[in-house]
């Protein structure tokens, strides 16, 4: 993945995962301890929550296009490595946090579950 191209979006836009009981399983160990780490980024990361909660979905039995679905979010990750988060305070205004959320109610093709995001 050093080598990739980076995307504009850590997820194509309209993408609806779903469990694929047909499809061909892949390691679970491997794809648990991908979907770990970037849960480890989403500290400083909040761009990403929404894709990496999507992906965490599919722990159980993950299959060849939800490991395509994390390999987006590293080659988004890919064009975005300067971003994050950085805290200043003004020294007239003190400090002031704003932040926005967004979900995606009842999204999950299977059963419902709703996705958040920042």
């Amino acid at each position: 993945m050093e080598n990739c191209n980076s995307v504009c979006s850590p997820i194509v836009p309209g993408c609806k995962l779903e469990r694929d009981e047909n499809g061909k399983a892949t390691d679970a160990r491997e794809y648990k301890q991908m979907v770990g780490s970037l849960m480890y980024l989403l500290a400083t990361r909040p761009d990403l929550a929404y894709s990496v909660c999507l992906v965490a979905r599919y722990m159980e039995r993950p299959t060849n296009k939800h490991v395509a679905a994390i390999k987006r979010i590293l080659r988004y990750l890919k064009g975005t490595l300067t971003y994050g988060i950085l805290y200043k305070q003004s020294s007239e205004k003190g400090f002031e946090l704003v932040g926005w959320s967004d979900s995606d109610y009842a999204g999950d093709l299977n059963d419902r579950k709703s996705t958040s995001g920042f």
